[in-house]
């Protein structure tokens, strides 16, 4: 009888650990599935709000590095030949150099840098070549970031509505029509907290996030100038930041740079009383540079 009771508690002792050890394992590949997902928003963040950011002409450096070739004309070695003879081989080696095209000549690169200047540049100049290759790219990602979120078991909605979202964007970039292409991706960005919200626990990544689609929002309003909407969303994008200061937690280690983005925030808020669309280009984008660090 004893000896049975052994059996029945080794038995007993197998399953539950059996039942331990795999979820463990479960709650590993789970962890790593996360991970994974929130590594591919992050790549789907930068390239989106790349895209916003051409369609004015902005750019995140404060320099862009250009290069240009010119033609070098080397000196003519027969120079100060004199006499019949010079001139005969002048002749020759100008035929020479008929037959020879660019013998005499090379090509130098020069590289420069140049300024970036926001109050300067034209905002309606879009380069859509550029636009297309990066809306593209976004295509080409999420071909594989679909199946991760179905695996996570994201809202199927949510998932179909993205892959909506992101047709309305290849079409109007293929149209090259500004004002579509800035309403569909920021319709578009504004799916991506809604999926983190789904996988992560983390409320000071979701809350920096969502800050981002309200500034996303009232930068894509821009376009029409309807600075009510526009400070309606920096109004939010206010509130929710006070969120990011309110956790200790996650600003422990980047209190710096949380205040110094909120700053940013009120300055970008305070300027829309002159509604000018200039004005606010500048402020937006000291604002996206510093909440992208956070």
């Amino acid at each position: 009888m004893i000896k049975n009771n052994k059996i029945f508690l080794n038995a007993i002792f197998s399953i539950i650990l059996l039942i331990s050890l795999s979820g463990c394992e479960n709650e590993e590949t789970n962890k790593n599935v996360e991970n994974k997902i929130i590594q591919e928003l992050n790549y789907l963040d930068t390239e989106v709000i790349s895209i916003l950011n051409k369609l004015n002409n902005i750019t995140l450096s404060n320099y862009t590095i250009t290069t240009e070739e010119i033609q070098m004309e080397e000196k003519d070695s027969n120079e100060g030949t004199s006499g019949e003879e010079g001139q005969e081989e002048k002749t020759n080696t100008e035929q020479n150099e008929s037959n020879s095209e660019g013998s005499n000549n090379s090509k130098v690169a020069i590289t420069q840098m140049e300024p970036q200047n926001i109050l300067s540049s034209d905002e309606n100049d879009v380069d859509w070549e550029v636009v297309k290759k990066e809306a593209e790219k976004i295509n080409e990602a999420w071909g594989a970031v679909v199946l991760d979120l179905s695996y996570a078991n994201v809202n199927n909605t949510d998932i179909l509505n993205f892959g909506a979202a992101l047709n309305d964007i290849l079409l109007s970039t293929k149209n090259e029509n500004k004002l579509e292409t800035l309403k569909n991706t920021a319709k578009l960005y504004a799916f991506i907290p809604e999926f983190e919200q789904q996988i992560s626990k983390n409320e000071g990544e979701l809350n920096v996030r969502q800050v981002k689609s309200y500034l996303i929002n009232a930068y894509s309003l821009l376009e029409q100038e309807d600075w009510a909407s526009i400070e309606t969303n920096m109004i939010n994008a206010d509130t929710t930041f006070k969120n990011i200061i309110n956790n200790i937690e996650f600003i422990k280690n980047r209190e710096y740079q949380a205040n110094k983005t909120y700053v940013l925030l009120k300055e970008l808020q305070n300027s829309l009383q002159y509604q000018d669309k200039k004005l606010f280009l500048v402020k937006y984008k000291n604002l996206i540079e510093n909440i992208n660090r956070l």
